[in-house]
């Protein structure tokens, strides 16, 4: 069973204007990623926003919700290399997985022990 809590962070963007004062660009965009930045996100009655694996909303009391919270809050998060970037979870579900596990067994492995003290063997 999987858990998606929802956080919220700021994008700052920053406009120059031209002369005229109606014409500009944007000229930086600014992540605020810093722990204080980046916190749980909220409804509009304050639960916790918490999602199934079909981004199914959940509620903030159930049992797995309180402890994904938890568990996400203590902030033991992947190296910020290995984070996703990409369109909005909520919206593409399937697009974001958790990273497979090294499968350290081929299944059509069928090759046998070396046994070295069988008669015969080269010393």
């Amino acid at each position: 069973m999987r858990r998606w809590v929802r956080y919220e962070a700021p994008i700052m963007v920053c406009v120059d204007f031209g002369d005229d004062g109606y014409t500009g660009k944007v000229v930086t965009v600014a992540l605020g990623d810093d722990h204080d930045d980046v916190r749980l996100a909220r409804d509009h009655r304050g639960h916790f926003l918490v999602y199934d694996d079909t981004m199914e909303p959940v509620s903030s009391g159930e049992q797995q919700a309180i402890r994904a919270i938890t568990i996400a809050e203590y902030r033991e998060w992947p190296e910020r290399l290995d984070w996703e970037e990409g369109p909005d979870v909520l919206r593409y579900p399937d697009l974001y997985g958790p990273a497979e596990a090294a499968d350290d067994q081929d299944e059509g492995d069928d090759l046998e022990p070396l046994d070295l003290h069988e008669r015969g063997a080269v010393h």
